[in-house]
């Protein structure tokens, strides 16, 4: 048994192999011509000592523990077979100065009329081929003829089968040309191409390889007479964008096929395939939890099966939460996430709609939930952009500053250490202004700040110690600072930080230009600095690290 492979998995072969590269080239030669003749007697269900293994490629006995080493051998042949093939490629041996004829791909599907694909599945079956250097300067795959004759008498039937293709007469191939025309023209279900084939090999006794290629050569003969209406092949990169762009502006299936003359079955693959390509690379992040693992979760999160919650339970009439509505939102939002990244790992090649549509409902339903959290908090950005005016910034930049700290808040809070998420929020909105802001503020195009009476609603919080805790954090910090580092590294920290003590963070200095000041390296300040934060790391809160390190 046979796999094909690429690299190297059992650690102590690929150890083995990875030294052997740097012997002669002579010796590996030698060596790729015995890993050729060991693979043909590995069998499958049987183990193999390292020893001997090692013994048949370099002829050299080992003397220590390793050698009681055993390798299965479907393992083993899997491994040889991608040694094999990077041996092979490194050498590129010249196939014009082989002793024996080398067949390229192309020349193998010509001699046994079958496609690249039957080649490949040859190869599975033991067909062994090597990288060579051809006359065109390229590295190629190829087959030495002996090889090929051994795989032909070895699997007769299958390439007995392949040959019949060449055995077509005149009279035969003109056959089945007309069959497909007829089933073509009589058709009321639009078969497909594939089905076509299938019913002309059933009625005819011939392989399906062998009528795919009789009428794709027939087309291409015969390009202003084709039998099918629809292409062939691959849909282009192109084209299928343009498909998927359509269909998301609504475009109706029909429509769709008729536009690029596919079928109902080509659409929907073409769709699905985006689909899926899209979930894909989508980022989904989620704070994990221990209970999304329990029995019962999802009835107890997602009550009645809700995917998309458009309305909230419990939410309050005035828009603002309490704890209980927090942890509620923020479990069902990380849950929908949690599951979409569940069921996206089980997406695959065939991109099953139905999984494709529950991903995407439980990506839907987090949004939903993403985007009540937000609009319950936005009157938290306007109360915390309000007392940052005295830095010449615009309210309407500071609002919008503040709604996308406010979204990536959303994102990262974790709920499950018990902290409210205004808090948190706080902290987050605050940072990124002390960051952003005063450069912006700086800019010649900005004007001045604008007056909060032009804000029609009511923005008043019921409670606005969250802001106040900012400030209390502050001093906390500077006790700890004082209690538990070093003069080198309070200076350190505090200029790289810039805790000047201010309600607003200024941009702090480069470890470089720290370490110019106390004729240090960049390096050494930055061992320094790690050692002084993991101090500080035990004797702060998340969020006063959090404010230190932002």
């Amino acid at each position: 048994m046979v796999r094909t492979m690429t690299t190297v998995k059992n650690p102590i072969l690929n150890q083995l192999f990875d030294e052997l590269r740097f012997a002669p080239r002579e010796q590996r030669t030698r060596q790729l011509e015995a890993a050729e003749q060991l693979l043909g007697i590995i069998e499958g269900d049987k183990e193999y000592p390292f020893e001997f293994v090692c013994f048949r490629i370099t002829d050299y006995r080992l003397n220590t523990a390793i050698e009681q080493e055993v390798i299965r051998g479907d393992e083993l042949a899997g491994d040889l077979e991608a040694f094999i093939r990077q041996l092979s490629g490194q050498l590129a041996l010249p196939a014009a100065d082989q002793p024996e004829e080398i067949y390229t791909v192309q020349q193998l599907t010509r001699r046994f009329c079958v496609s690249k694909k039957t080649i490949s599945r040859w190869q599975n079956r033991g067909l062994r081929g090597w990288i060579y250097l051809f006359a065109d300067g390229r590295k190629r795959l190829g087959f030495r003829h002996s090889a090929v004759e051994r795989f032909t008498r070895a699997n007769h039937d299958k390439t007995a089968q392949a040959a019949e293709f060449t055995q077509l007469n005149r009279r035969e191939k003109d056959r089945i040309i007309d069959l497909a025309a007829a089933l073509v023209e009589t058709s009321r279900t639009r078969q497909s191409r594939h089905q076509v084939i299938r019913e002309i090999a059933a009625e005819t006794g011939r392989a399906v390889e062998t009528i795919r290629y009789t009428l794709r050569n027939y087309e291409r003969a015969n390009p202003d007479r084709r039998i099918f209406h629809k292409p062939a092949g691959v849909v282009s990169p192109r084209d299928a964008a343009q498909v998927y762009k359509l269909y998301n502006k609504g475009a109706g299936i029909k429509d769709l096929m008729d536009k690029f003359n596919r079928s109902r079955s080509s659409i929907y693959r073409i769709i699905n395939v985006r689909r899926a390509k899209e979930l894909l690379s989508k980022k989904i992040e989620y704070v994990d939890s221990s209970e999304f693992l329990t029995d019962g979760v999802q009835a107890e999160i997602l009550p009645e099966g809700q995917h998309v919650s458009g309305s909230t339970r419990g939410k309050s009439a005035g828009g603002l939460l309490n704890r209980e509505q927090e942890i509620e939102l923020f479990r069902r939002y990380n849950y929908l996430k949690y599951l979409a990244c569940l069921e996206r790992a089980k997406i695959r090649p065939n991109y099953q709609s139905r999984q494709l549509k529950l991903v995407e409902e439980y990506i839907a339903g987090s949004e939903e939930v993403k985007k009540t959290i937000i609009e319950s908090n936005l009157r938290l950005v306007i109360s915390i952009a309000s007392k940052h005016l005295a830095t010449g910034a615009g309210l309407s930049d500071l609002i919008s500053e503040g709604n996308f700290s406010l979204m990536r808040a959303v994102e990262k809070f974790d709920y499950t250490r018990g902290y409210r998420f205004s808090t948190y929020a706080t902290w987050a909105i605050a940072k990124d202004f002390a960051r952003r802001i005063p450069a912006e503020a700086a800019r010649p195009d900005r004007g001045a700040s604008a007056d909060l009476s032009n804000i029609q609603q009511d923005w008043r919080l019921p409670d606005i110690t969250d802001f106040a805790a900012i400030e209390r954090a502050h001093r906390s910090l500077e006790h700890v600072i004082k209690d538990n580092l070093t003069e080198r590294e309070q200076f350190i920290v505090r200029n790289h930080f810039a805790l000047d003590g201010g309600p607003i963070k200024r941009k702090g200095k480069s470890l470089k230009q720290i370490g110019d000041e106390l004729n240090l390296s960049k390096e050494r300040v930055r061992q320094i600095e790690l050692e002084a934060l993991q101090k500080l790391r035990h004797n702060l809160s998340p969020e006063e690290f959090d404010l230190l390190t932002g």
